[in-house]
């Protein structure tokens, strides 16, 4: 497709040529290590994946920009702690489009080598938002560091190459069994009700049949009202707004955008709508329209 074309053409394009079906065994990218949840989500939206792990967010979007993976996995957001706010920005930076994503239950365990009891445990390493979902567990220890690691499964990986016997990690049971760790506590985490969104992220958009959410992300004028024309322009239509969010403009002095979600296929009328955002002076991204699923 020529990157010159409007969203209204791409999505045309990809309503008309997406398959059936998300392919069985593409070949995936995701952040972490072994036994990340990113891995865990991965597998729920593919029968058998090839999986590469990377060190960041962004080399996930540098291996599919680059080719090297089909698909991207990463982490939207949680029920606890909100947003993953690096993966919007790098979703605007690479003008990714997002097609599917899955909602997964997260159960969190402390982990140590074998023989380590509590008491002797005096650093915690996770990733941060693993750290601020299980923040109530964390405030009752003691004397205890927290060091942040890019991901969960790292953090696991680390404690178990290190042989240390005063800390231990947070991550998942899964990663208990991948290295070899003893579990200390299990669902640590603040509330039971602990959910991540994680989004499959492609290069072109993607539409695949029963797609029933749209993702958009748009500026207004500094004008008064004139977030509010914006929004009432999908109300007009009967749409249903799950999402909004602002966030600021990467180099711009207190200028933002705002994600928002819709309850709505590809309608006619929608794509007329998002047409005619596109168009308009004020920035713009269509971040996908796809399906979600649930995991537990």
């Amino acid at each position: 497709m020529n990157s010159n074309e409007r969203i209204e053409q791409k999505i045309k394009y990809a309503l008309q040529n997406t398959q059936e079906s998300l392919p069985l065994s593409p070949t995936a990218a995701c952040q972490g290590a072994e036994g990340a949840y990113s891995q865990f989500a991965c597998e729920a939206l593919f029968s058998k994946p090839g999986i590469t792990h990377y060190d960041s967010f962004e080399a996930v979007f540098e291996a599919v920009d680059k080719g090297m993976c089909d698909y991207g996995i990463l982490p939207l957001e949680n029920s606890l702690q909100g947003t993953v706010t690096e993966v919007y920005d790098l979703m605007s930076k690479y003008n990714f489009y997002i097609v599917r994503s899955v909602k997964m239950k997260i159960n969190h365990a402390l982990l140590a080598n074998k023989g380590v009891i509590a008491p002797q445990i005096k650093e915690i390493h996770s990733h941060e938002q693993a750290l601020g979902q299980c923040s109530d567990f964390i405030k009752k220890l003691q004397n205890v560091k927290i060091v942040k690691r890019s991901n969960t499964a790292k953090a696991a990986r680390y404690i178990a190459e290190s042989g240390r016997t005063d800390a231990a990690a947070i991550a998942s049971l899964d990663c208990a069994k991948l290295y070899g760790l003893s579990v200390i506590s299990q669902k640590i985490q603040n509330n039971d009700h602990n959910y991540t969104r994680f989004v499959c992220i492609s290069k072109e958009p993607e539409i695949y049949p029963g797609a029933d959410r749209i993702s958009l992300v748009f500026a207004t004028s500094h004008k008064p009202g004139s977030l509010y024309k914006s929004i009432s322009k999908f109300a007009d239509l009967g749409v249903n707004l799950t999402k909004l969010e602002s966030r600021p403009i990467p180099g711009e002095d207190f200028e933002y955008r705002f994600h928002i979600e819709l309850d709505s296929p590809i309608t006619d009328e929608i794509l007329s709508l998002i047409d005619s955002l596109d168009k308009a002076p004020e920035k713009f991204a269509f971040l996908g329209n796809y399906s979600e699923i649930k995991s537990d």
